[in-house]
């Protein structure tokens, strides 16, 4: 059985770097019972109203950003898709009830490869693309991701890419690993002891409940932090939370690492 996580993207900038959160991501293969099969992964910056799964023959490499390094725009992630895989999560969406369609044209944005290229730099892991959709409440993105359990138990690693706290209007971009805002780490320290309790009431309620939430989670940004409610809810059948990594970037742009279930 496969765990599922969260992972935060950050800034592009982060492809290029090496720091104790790129070393986290680099070293969580490691936390696997075995090499995945395939990565079906949740992205922030693939928005769409119907569920969309995507799979290619190669997926080309999206730069969806502007005024970074040229380097980052030479980076190149050819990762190849899964058929069979994407179409077994159309299925299990359906039965679900879950309004989905299959996508055959979108590359990986960098919010897959961002990350991917970290964790698995010789692209040698098939991957399935799939949007989010923030317009949806927390119980129903949950549900989605419950849908997909069954994909854990066929060595598929179950991926989210966003942010729990991501706040462009309160970043600093000079003061890289310093200045932290105390609301930011409140709302992590919300978000910890929910996640790791798996008070999903409390989580469908984040906005009311938690501190901050307003800053952590504006509402230009929920696309960022829903990655988290879908892999959340892929690991209900053991309901088990760890927060592998947590640091914060220019003030507001959390760095955090979840593992959700048990690695077996």
């Amino acid at each position: 059985m496969m765990p599922s996580f969260f992972i935060a993207h950050g800034a592009p900038l982060l492809a290029i770097e090496n720091n104790a959160y790129t070393e986290a991501l680099n070293q969580l293969p490691s936390l696997l019972p075995r090499k995945p099969r395939a990565i079906v992964m949740f992205s922030a910056h693939w928005e769409a109203f119907e569920q969309m799964v995507g799979t290619m023959d190669t997926f080309p490499t999206i730069h969806d950003f502007g005024g970074f390094p040229q380097e980052l725009y030479e980076i190149e992630y050819p990762a190849k898709g899964e058929r069979e895989i994407a179409e077994e999560t159309v299925r299990l969406l359906q039965e679900a009830g879950v309004p989905v369609a299959l996508n055959t044209t979108r590359g990986l944005d960098h919010g897959h490869w961002v990350i991917l290229r970290h964790m698995y730099p010789d692209a040698d892991i098939p991957v399935v693309a799939l949007s989010v959709n923030p317009n949806l409440t927390v119980t129903e993105q949950y549900q989605i991701g419950k849908a997909l359990s069954p994909l854990r138990e066929k060595d598929v690693l179950i991926l989210g890419s966003g942010g729990t706290v991501h706040n462009f209007s309160y970043m600093n971009l000079r003061e890289s690993d310093s200045a932290t805002f105390e609301w930011a780490e409140q709302f992590e320290d919300w978000l910890q002891t929910t996640l790791t309790d798996w008070n999903v009431e409390d989580l469908a309620n984040y906005r009311e409940l938690a501190p901050h939430a307003e800053k952590a989670v504006p509402a230009y940004g929920t696309e960022h932090f829903v990655p988290l409610v879908y892999v959340m809810g892929a690991a209900d059948d053991e309901r088990t939370a760890k927060r592998l990594h947590m640091s914060i970037r220019y003030g507001s742009l959390s760095h955090t690492l979840w593992q959700f279930g048990d690695s077996k």
